[in-house]
C-alpha cells in the first residue's frame, strides 16, 4: 500500500482539482495520503463522513519520525454532517492558503430526509466553491464508486468540475490473528 505511487500526480500539483474515486472505503490508502500530505507541509482536511484517521494516521507517522507534534500540528480538520455543512466549510476557507483535502465528498449527499432537488442544487454550489478554491491550490477530493441512483447523478457533476480523474482499487485488507504460542 504505497500511496505516494498510487496518486504520484495528485500529490505533486502546484493548484488544480484531483478527483479519486475508489472501490470501497480505502480507509489505509487515505491514511497514508493524508500522512505524505502533511509531511509536504501544512494541510486542511475536510472529512464528508463520520470517518477521520486519528490511532492510524498517528501510528503511521511514529514509524517515519519522533517530531509527532509538530508533523501532526501541520494539520488542520473539519468534519461535515450535513451537505449544508459542507457547503459552508468550502466557503469558509479562504481561496489561498494550504493544499485542501476533502474525503468521501458525496457522503453528506446520499441523506434521503433531504429532497433531491435541493441536494442536487447544494452539490453544484459545492462544485462552484471547489472550482474557486483549486484556482489557486492543489485540491483533492475522493469519493467512493457506488451502485446508487443518486451517485449516477452526482458522479457527472463533480467530474465536470475536476482537473484530473484517479480511479482506484485499494488491496483487500489482510485480516491474520496471532498466535498464542
Amino acid at each position: 500500500m504505497n500511496t505516494s505511487l498510487a496518486f504520484p500526480t495528485a500529490l505533486t500539483r502546484p493548484r488544480g482539482l484531483a478527483l479519486i474515486v475508489t472501490l470501497g472505503k480505502a480507509r489505509a490508502e487515505m491514511t497514508e495520503l493524508i500522512a505524505e500530505l502533511i509531511f509536504s507541509g501544512p494541510l486542511f482536511l475536510v472529512a464528508g463522513s463520520e470517518w477521520l484517521p486519528a490511532f492510524e494516521l498517528t501510528r503511521m507517522l511514529r514509524k517515519r519520525t519522533v517530531e509527532i507534534n509538530e508533523i501532526t500540528g501541520r494539520l488542520r480538520a473539519a468534519r461535515t454532517a450535513t451537505c449544508f455543512r459542507l457547503l459552508d466549510s468550502l466557503r469558509d476557507l479562504p481561496p489561498t492558503g494550504e493544499p485542501i483535502l476533502v474525503l468521501d465528498f458525496l457522503h453528506t449527499f446520499y441523506d434521503p430526509d433531504i429532497p433531491l432537488e435541493t441536494r442536487f442544487r447544494i452539490l453544484q454550489s459545492c462544485c462552484r466553491e471547489l472550482e474557486r478554491l483549486a484556482f489557486a491550490r492543489p485540491l483533492i477530493v475522493t469519493t467512493r464508486e457506488m451502485a446508487t441512483e443518486d451517485y449516477e447523478k452526482f458522479l457527472p457533476v463533480l467530474r465536470a468540475v475536476t482537473d484530473q480523474l484517479i480511479s482506484f482499487t485499494p488491496e483487500p485488507e489482510q485480516v491474520s490473528q496471532p498466535t498464542l504460542f
